[in-house]
């Protein structure tokens, strides 16, 4: 009974960061960003190296980019290179309450993926805060504001959601803003 409160709360309190939410929209391959903010739950040993992996292959490619985990449980993360919050950091609806979940929340990013499969409320909130020009994730039965979702099998990783990912936005053919040159 008390899940299905704390669950009600969560998505009114989602919906009405929905509607204040201002944000300006604009496409991007992952080429045309900069900066890149990535999402996901860290409580697998398999997405975290998954992940590192396309942080590394992103850093080489001359990106910047910006990685909260999340890992669902109270007890200590184990050792690892990002930034991560975990379930002792968020309040009884699941918001997170940490200081690097909010600074996270607060950056502009060209592009935001979010690995969220099994909808997670602490990831989904900082996914619908943030302020990104685009935001990619996984579908989800709460409200969201994903300009691209992208549903993977269950049992497939971070590494498929990226190629995936990869697949997709490459067909993206941006246009410039230019005047037509006329001879």
């Amino acid at each position: 009974m008390l899940e299905y409160i704390r669950i009600a709360l969560f998505r009114k309190a989602l919906r009405r960061l929905l509607a204040s939410q201002k944000r300006s929209r604009k496409t991007h391959t992952i080429s045309s960003a900069k900066i890149i903010g990535l999402l996901f739950d860290a409580s697998l040993d398999k997405n975290r190296e998954e992940v590192v992996h396309f942080i590394s292959s992103m850093e080489k490619a001359g990106k910047k980019i910006r990685v909260l985990g999340y890992f669902n449980t109270r007890q200590p993360t184990p050792a690892h290179t990002f930034d991560a919050f975990t379930l002792k950091e968020t309040t009884w609806t699941r918001k997170p309450k940490s200081e690097k979940a909010q600074e996270f929340g607060g950056e502009k990013f060209d592009l935001l993926i979010c690995l969220n499969p099994d909808e997670l409320p602490a990831l989904e909130w900082i996914a619908v805060q943030s302020p990104a020009a685009m935001k990619i994730g996984s579908p989800t039965t709460h409200p969201n504001d994903f300009d691209l979702q992208l549903e993977i099998p269950s049992g497939k990783g971070p590494r498929y959601f990226m190629e995936q990912l990869n697949l997709y936005l490459d067909k993206i053919v941006l246009s410039k803003n230019e005047p037509a040159k006329t001879s």
